[in-house]
Parts: C-alpha cells; sequence; structure tokens
C-alpha cells in the first residue's frame, strides 16, 4: 500500500472512523462506539483479511455491525457482487491528499473560523432529502463531532452570509497530519466559490499549525473530487463500504 495512503488510513481510525472499543474478529476488527450508536462510521466492521463475501456478512450479523468497511480495495471489488446481490448499498470513498499547489483561487477573507454548534442548521439543509438524515441520527452525527474534537483537534469553517452559515468545512488535526472533512454548500449558494474558499482557508490554518500532510475522502463516483483536484489534492486509493439495507 502506498505510505501516504496507509498514513491517511491510520489517521482515520483514530480520528473520525474510531469507537470507544474494538474487537478483533476472523475477518479483521469490530468498532464499536456505544455514545452514538447510530453512527455508522463509528460503528462498524472493519475486515483486514481476506474471506469470502458470506463469511463477512456472517460476522456482520453476529457483532450486530451495519456497515462494513474495506480498506483493500481489490478486496472491497471481489466482495461487491455478493453484497450487491444481498441488497446491501455498496459505497466507493477515494482518498486524496493535497501534494502540490492549487490551480485554483478563492477569496480567503470570505472565511471565519466558528464553533460547531453555528454549523448545525446548515447541515441540516444540505442533507434533506436524505433517507438516513433523520432527526434522532443527525443528533448523534453531531455529538460524535465532540467524540472526534477528544481525540485530535477539530476546528470549523464557514462563509457566514447576513448571519447565517453558506458554506462550510471541518479540519481534523493531529500534530503533522490533517483532514478536510464534510464539506457542504447550500444549494442556492452554489458555483460562487464558496467551498473552494472554505476548503483553502481549513488547509491554511492547518498548514499554519504543522501539518505536512492533508488529505481528504470523497464520493469516488460523485463529482467534488474534480473540484478537489483543481484545489491540488491527487488521488491516492479508494475504499469501499457495505451499508446493510434498511438502515
Amino acid at each position: 500500500m502506498d505510505s501516504d495512503l496507509a498514513r491517511a488510513y491510520a489517521f482515520l481510525e483514530r480520528a473520525d472512523m474510531a469507537g470507544e472499543r474494538t474487537e478483533n474478529t476472523p475477518v479483521g476488527e469490530a468498532v464499536f462506539d456505544d455514545a452514538v450508536p447510530r453512527r455508522l462510521d463509528s460503528n462498524y466492521l472493519h475486515v483486514k483479511r481476506k474471506a469470502d463475501g458470506k463469511t463477512v456478512q456472517a460476522e456482520a450479523k453476529r457483532l450486530q455491525r451495519r456497515m462494513i468497511h474495506v480498506s483493500d480495495s481489490e478486496l472491497g471489488e471481489q466482495l461487491a457482487p455478493h453484497f450487491t446481490k444481498k441488497g446491501w448499498l455498496v459505497r466507493r470513498h477515494v482518498v486524496m491528499a493535497q501534494l502540490r499547489e492549487p490551480e485554483r483561487e478563492a477569496d480567503l477573507s470570505l472565511v471565519s473560523e466558528v464553533e460547531e454548534p453555528m454549523l448545525r442548521a446548515a447541515r441540516y439543509q444540505v442533507v434533506t432529502g436524505q433517507p438516513w438524515a433523520k432527526p434522532e441520527v443527525m443528533e448523534q452525527l453531531f455529538a460524535a463531532k465532540e467524540l472526534i474534537g477528544q481525540r485530535v483537534t477539530a476546528r470549523y469553517f464557514a462563509v457566514v452570509l447576513d448571519g447565517k452559515v453558506a458554506s462550510y468545512s471541518d479540519l481534523y488535526q493531529d500534530g503533522a497530519d490533517a483532514q478536510v472533512e464534510d464539506v457542504g454548500t447550500l444549494h442556492e449558494h452554489r458555483k460562487r466559490g464558496y467551498a473552494s474558499a472554505v476548503v483553502l482557508a481549513a488547509i491554511a490554518e492547518a498548514r499554519k499549525a504543522g501539518a505536512e500532510f492533508v488529505f481528504l475522502v470523497a464520493d469516488l463516483e460523485d463529482w467534488p473530487k474534480g473540484l478537489y483536484r483543481r484545489l491540488g489534492f491527487d488521488e491516492l486509493g479508494y475504499y469501499v463500504k457495505f451499508i446493510a439495507p434498511h438502515t
């Protein structure tokens, strides 16, 4: 595995995808966080060893894990036909690192550092219509932000217009490693450069605080990864997630 990709995965495991405890299994490791049981990225089966789909699914059922995370994309693709047939949702997420100067500029003066609760109304609005965006789930996603902030430094950036958040981004940092996460822009404020501004502002602050390696995770099959390329990010590799039906 590429060393930068391994570095990003290690950061995810101790920050955004960490839990309060883990349990070894024949196929890898199960992650649990009883404080936020509805947050899938805190409660999942992490497949680290080669196994067939039937075995992996049986382990997920035994451990009551509704999400399966496969870091090795080759293994993930081998398992994908089984889980697709079983009705699980298959998601591919690309890991990108800023390894060069951005091709695109943005007005960073528009961006302010804010407290996380200020972003919640905008976060709700951005995910409106998603079948999983229920109030009880959203409350746990917000609670998870606090938990992440106990493991690493968590900071939040926004473009605020007339007192309301138009665009936002999270920044998680642990020494020389940093992750830009949960970038969102309200629909009516898109195509104005605000997303570029919040991402580049977060990165600038991370660099000031000593970050040498800055990465993010994007949907492999969606358009934002094209924006991130223009902001100096290159693809390191991807991982696969399987999400149980009716969750």
